[in-house]
């Protein structure tokens, strides 16, 4: 075998991702980052890596390559970066998170552009919000859960967060205010969620499930939206738009509903996804399930100046976060991420984040040829930084 072509080849692998790390990554970071890492914990002593600089590229590397912690020590030795262990790396890797979560915020805070807000009166804010999961390699297969609240009209991440499977979607994770319209799909379609935007001042556009939301009339007594449907199906009706009431610990706010029969294309596909899932998870689906699958129906807090075909029709354009998400691990090839802690994996999460969030700026950035062969990995040891 020779060793020596095996090191040319990752040597100069290495050196191209330290190059895109110069040219696509480290001009967009913040000026502040030591003042950053001192907060966060991420280098409280500069025992062993100098600065944060230093501590990031390796990150980097870490996350764009198949190396395990042992020969990243190795490389940062050769690169004369560092002289930890491999433990010391692996430590410094699950603390980094709230140091990288920082950055993301500052990096999507830099983005915005600061254009004059007087200009935008009247103009909505539309804010599209959707979640995503990122499993782990292994036998248990943990996943981690991306929270993304996205402007459409700067077409830009506006808010991140990470966790964990057992934090559910919901529109808490993020802030909103006055003039703000928040859209997002089925799984955010609770009267606890209706109720948070509204108190933050925010417009809202919800799907909802309509067995599962519950709808009051002005005298308290609960509307079935099941029932609706039926009805109007019964009498061929293709809208319903209603008025009334939903409630969350104590509050009680108006609410819209707007529903649209699909075509019947649609509606016979529709309602065979919904079987063919039921089937698959082992239960056996009723009737109101498959009724409310013809139709979609939302919650708004948008008034009778606006018609339902106008609310449908803005609330289509939420297609466009769910293939952000899509373009995120297509263009990344981030499928899977490496099996370790929570605290790990949301060290990776993040730093795919940034390098996301980093690539819009110029031309966008493909990393799927950084990953660096595993069978080679070995020979990094002696690389050497030019």
């Amino acid at each position: 075998m020779n060793f020596q072509n095996d090191f040319n080849k990752v040597n100069s692998k290495i050196q191209e991702v330290f190059k895109n790390w110069d040219n696509k990554i480290l001009p967009h970071l913040p000026q502040q980052m030591d003042e950053m890492a001192k907060r966060t914990g991420a280098l409280h002593r500069k025992r062993g890596v100098c600065s944060c600089l230093d501590l990031l590229r390796m990150l980097f590397l870490y996350a764009s390559s198949n190396f395990s912690f042992r020969i990243l020590a190795a490389a940062a030795c050769a690169l004369g970066i560092s002289v930890i262990s491999d433990t010391a790396w692996r430590k410094r890797f699950s603390k980094a998170a709230p140091f990288l979560r920082e950055i993301l915020h500052s990096l999507l805070s830099a983005f915005l552009p600061t254009a004059d807000i007087s200009a935008f009166d009247g103009v909505k804010n539309v804010l599209l919000v959707d979640a995503s999961v990122i499993r782990q390699n292994g036998k248990q297969q943990k996943q981690q859960r991306i929270h993304l609240c996205y402007s459409l009209n700067e077409n830009r991440m506006k808010q991140v967060k990470v966790t964990d499977r057992h934090t559910a979607e919901s529109l808490t994770h993020f802030s909103m205010k006055k003039g703000d319209l928040v859209m997002a799909d089925a799984g955010y379609g609770t009267a606890q969620n209706f109720i948070y935007a509204q108190g933050q001042g925010a417009d809202v556009i919800l799907r909802i499930t309509p067995k599962n939301f519950c709808l009051y009339n002005t005298q308290g007594e609960k509307i079935s939206l099941t029932a609706l449907l039926k009805e109007a199906e019964e009498k061929h009706m293709g809208w319903i738009d209603v008025f009334g009431f939903c409630r969350y610990k104590g509050k009680t706010v108006s609410v819209r509903v707007i529903a649209h029969r699909l075509p019947d294309g649609q509606v016979a596909k529709a309602r065979k996804r919904k079987t063919r899932k039921a089937s698959k998870n082992q239960h056996r689906i009723q009737a109101e399930t498959l009724l409310g699958a013809g139709w979609i129906t939302l919650v708004t807090s948008l008034g009778a100046e606006y018609c339902g075909e106008e609310i449908l029709h803005l609330y289509r354009s939420r297609w466009q976060v769910e293939l952000l998400f899509k373009r995120f691990k297509q263009n990344f090839s981030i499928h899977t991420i490496k099996a370790g802690s929570s605290a790990y994996a949301e060290t990776e999460t993040l730093l795919w984040l940034i390098i996301s969030s980093s690539a819009p700026r110029s031309r966008p950035v493909r990393f799927a040829y950084w990953r660096l062969d595993k069978r080679n990995s070995a020979s990094a040891v002696r690389v050497s930084h030019s």
